[in-house]
């Protein structure tokens, strides 16, 4: 073992090893509805444009990486969040972006970014990477 893991693992504090799961729990949310069908029409939009669905920030296309398996496999983004619409809002399918579940939950962090800015970010973090091992 490393001295950094030694250390690291040294200040460790380890508490049961069992936990409890799987409680029924009875929850009343006051939540803000969808509509899937605009997901589902904006990832048709994408496709014709670009011809595959892939994440607008990192590039990855599921169905390059997994197969058959991957196909069709992409989360829409709300770009303006639906916690902020006036009831009755309407969003268009342009308003929607094509995000993988990574980058879309790093997005939702607060304080929220933009496709963009997380793109930058992705882009800068490669460049680094690249001068890393060059």
């Amino acid at each position: 073992m490393s001295d950094l893991s030694a250390n690291i693992n040294s200040n460790i504090e380890y508490g049961k090893d069992q936990y409890e799961e799987g409680k029924e729990l009875l929850r009343l949310h006051k939540v803000r509805e969808r509509d899937p069908q605009l997901i589902k029409d904006a990832k048709k939009r994408f496709m014709k444009v670009h011809g595959e669905l892939f994440c607008e920030a990192c590039g990855i296309n599921f169905e390059k990486v997994y197969g058959e398996r991957g196909r069709g496999f992409i989360e829409g983004h709300h770009k303006k969040p639906v916690s902020e619409m006036k009831v009755g809002e309407t969003t268009k399918v342009e308003e929607i972006g094509m995000l993988c579940s990574n980058c879309h939950r790093m997005i939702h962090r607060i304080p929220m970014i933009s496709i963009d800015e997380l793109k930058k970010s992705l882009k800068l973090m490669y460049t680094i990477v690249e001068e890393m091992t060059q």
